[in-house]
């Protein structure tokens, strides 16, 4: 497969580029990660502004953006073919539940979607990531999974999202079709100043909350890998209650 490999941990995370020496084996790959980490820039893209590309050397470059311009500078500027897939991760830390909102991993999937395969956003689900060569391997079944069981050119706006237990590949239990689960309200936010100068800095996401059966975080507790298919049309008109009001 020709794979576009991006993230959002920057162009320096070295599990990033220990996956591009391991699919550099078997496929096509091109890494264009932001120059600096961009965790947490969900999907946006910078406007009004140039952005600067380097090449650092073969089918590796950095973009001073977003993980979602990195996507978009790979379709457009950078990669002389379109890849018929992309590769967002793996990240340092989960990304479950509400935290896909703010993703930066999954921003740069979502900017991918009308791809020939639905990308994959990948991360690790743990405090520490010294058993990150696992999500190389799970990488690589994924990517079998979707070249056996998708028509190239079908896809239509879905992503994967999967998360991995920091674990070794034996000690993993199995792979989970997941649903996204819920987290709770944020910890406060740490601050610093009194008066009318005061700095706020955004505090951790809020623990699992409610019903956690068949969610990613329960695949996550049973040390399994959680694969939890994500569609852009974030449409929801059976929730509306009642008539729409009248300008009449």
């Amino acid at each position: 497969m020709k794979i576009l490999l991006t993230n959002d941990d920057g162009i320096e995370s070295r599990i990033t580029l220990g996956l591009f020496d391991f699919l550099k084996k078997d496929h096509e790959v091109c890494l264009i990660a932001p120059l600096k980490d961009k965790s947490g820039q969900g999907a946006a893209i910078t406007l009004r502004e140039s952005v600067e590309i380097n090449k650092i050397e073969e089918n590796m470059y950095s973009v001073d953006g977003t993980p979602a311009d990195c996507v978009f500078m790979g379709l457009m500027a950078i990669m002389t073919e379109l890849p018929d897939i992309v590769v967002s991760g793996v990240n340092r830390g989960a990304n479950m539940g509400d935290d896909v909102i703010h993703s930066g991993t999954l921003g740069a999937a979502f900017t991918a979607r009308k791809l020939s395969y639905p990308p994959l956003a990948l991360s690790i689900a743990g405090k520490s990531f010294e058993n990150f060569e696992s999500s190389f391997l799970v990488t690589r079944l994924m990517l079998d999974y979707i070249q056996k069981n998708y028509e190239k050119g079908e896809n239509t706006g879905l992503i994967l999202n999967v998360n991995i237990p920091n674990l070794k590949f034996t000690e993993l239990s199995g792979i989970n079709l997941s649903r996204l689960g819920n987290r709770g309200v944020p910890l406060a936010p740490e601050f610093k100043g009194n008066g009318d100068k005061v700095s706020y800095k955004i505090g951790k996401s809020g623990p699992p909350d409610g019903n956690l059966s068949g969610t990613d975080f329960e695949a996550i507790k049973n040390n399994c890998v959680s694969v939890t298919p994500l569609y852009w049309d974030m449409t929801a008109i059976d929730r509306i209650k009642g008539d729409l009001p009248s300008v009449k």
